[in-house]
């Protein structure tokens, strides 16, 4: 491998006397842009089928140029935290994934969302659909994929959102546009507590951690590096945020579980995690029963976690070999990179 030459196998860096290889996975995950547009749709796309005649959309026709002005606003004004495909075959279809913001009980999650452009946009708004994997996330994110915006709602959902105090702006064909859907979809998860008490917005965090755990079984098709390279370098700062949110927990038993399973697909997708069962070893159950409970999960197998495992175990063993290196005992949130660059200063600060 050529040191100096970015297009060899993999990248080396020097952090003073530590050399590290960016491996294939990391320098994928490098490479993903925030906007991008690939020739066709996934075959895992809501919107797919959705309108048979809809592929004959033309780039030339009035739809067509109003979504290419679409793209090119996507392109100048995205956020960090938001990443977009669109597909030339298809371009009335869009896929995105954003990122849940700090302080939130959705940080560090991923949630994805599918866009299509009816025959009538701007006129009407776009269709969103949700990927829930059934999970029931947000009071305006429902289990079934649907969208709850006042932008993109009846009169009728509009007076049920009044209702629960739910103000956001309204579409707006000759003003709005997929930026401001966007930003509206992303300002779901702005809030540090969605939940009028301390259980629900714990639950929240729970289902987030659900969600990092389906995301990385089931990836949405054109994002499989983008979600293997995120949550390796976000492994670490999961499993503390976890083990701070659930110290001391009296469902033990349950949280256990959830943090099992969290770890394992954490492991399995290339990040050495061993050190973060600690928070397991100082929970002792209440009862004896609880006690034999826990410790099969500290000291059992992996099969109530893989279910189809065609993974070869000493494969997985030189993977969390080459992650252990660089993974201190002690881990500091603050030396993990957020998504592609530096972690947040306020974040930092407040911890």
């Amino acid at each position: 491998m050529d040191i100096m030459n970015p297009n060899s196998s993999g990248t080396t860096k020097f952090y003073g006397e530590i050399e590290e290889i960016e491996d294939e996975v990391e320098s994928r995950f490098n490479l993903f842009k925030n906007f991008d547009t690939i020739p066709n749709p996934p075959a895992d796309h809501r919107f797919l089928t959705y309108k048979k005649d809809s592929s004959m959309v033309l780039l030339e026709s009035p739809l067509g140029q109003k979504i290419q002005q679409e793209w090119n606003l996507l392109k100048k004004n995205l956020p960090k935290s938001i990443f977009v495909r669109v597909y030339e075959s298809r371009i009335d279809l869009m896929r995105i994934v954003i990122i849940g913001p700090p302080f939130t009980p959705y940080h560090h999650g991923l949630f994805f969302f599918d866009i299509f452009f009816p025959r009538n946009y701007p006129s009407c708004p776009p269709k969103l659909y949700y990927h829930s994997y059934g999970l029931d996330l947000n009071p305006n994110l429902r289990p079934g994929g649907k969208v709850c915006l006042r932008m993109l709602a009846t009169r009728y959902e509009r007076i049920i959102q009044e209702w629960y105090a739910c103000y956001t702006q309204e579409w707006n064909p000759k003003h709005s546009s997929i930026l401001h859907v966007l930003y509206s979809i992303q300002g779901l998860f702005m809030c540090a507590k969605p939940y009028s008490t301390d259980q629900y917005n714990k639950k929240a965090f729970e289902l987030t951690c659900e969600i990092v755990i389906q995301v990385l079984r089931e990836p949405p098709m054109n994002f499989e590096d983008f979600v293997k390279g995120y949550f390796r370098k976000r492994a670490h700062p999961i499993l503390l945020k976890f083990r701070q949110e659930f110290d001391g927990n009296k469902d033990q038993l349950r949280i256990i579980e959830l943090f099992t399973n969290l770890y394992r697909a954490l492991e399995k997708n290339g990040t050495y995690c061993m050190h973060h069962l600690c928070f397991l070893k100082s929970i002792k159950g209440s009862t004896e029963e609880e006690s034999i409970i826990m410790e099969g999960y500290l000291f059992g197998g992996d099969d109530d976690y893989v279910e189809d495992d065609d993974v070869d175990d000493e494969e997985e063993g030189d993977d969390n070999e080459e992650n252990k290196s660089d993974v201190d005992g002690n881990c500091n949130v603050d030396e993990v990179e957020d998504v592609k660059g530096g972690d947040n200063e306020e974040e930092k600060k407040a911890r």
